[in-house]
């Protein structure tokens, strides 16, 4: 299985810890790619991702429209604290 780290970070989050997205190639064929969501500095305690898509390109598209809604979502929790 070859992992991929993706350069997608997300711009709102000013301080630590940073989330990204990282792709995997799990080599199940036809649909190898799957996406998921990590944490610079500590592990977040729950695997958030998705797979079944053919390329990377497309597993990356959907994982940083995951990420988005994520942080959007964290941003609230904050937010309510």
């Amino acid at each position: 299985m070859a992992r991929q780290p993706s350069p997608i970070y997300a711009a709102q989050m000013a301080t630590k810890p940073v989330y990204y997205i990282e792709t995997v190639d799990t080599g199940v064929r036809p649909h190898p790619w799957r996406w998921e969501i990590r944490r610079h500095g500590e592990p977040m305690g729950v695997s958030i991702g998705g797979g079944g898509y053919q390329s990377r390109a497309a597993a990356e598209y959907a994982g940083k429209q995951a990420l988005e809604r994520f942080l959007e979502e964290l941003g609230k929790e904050e937010r309510r604290k």
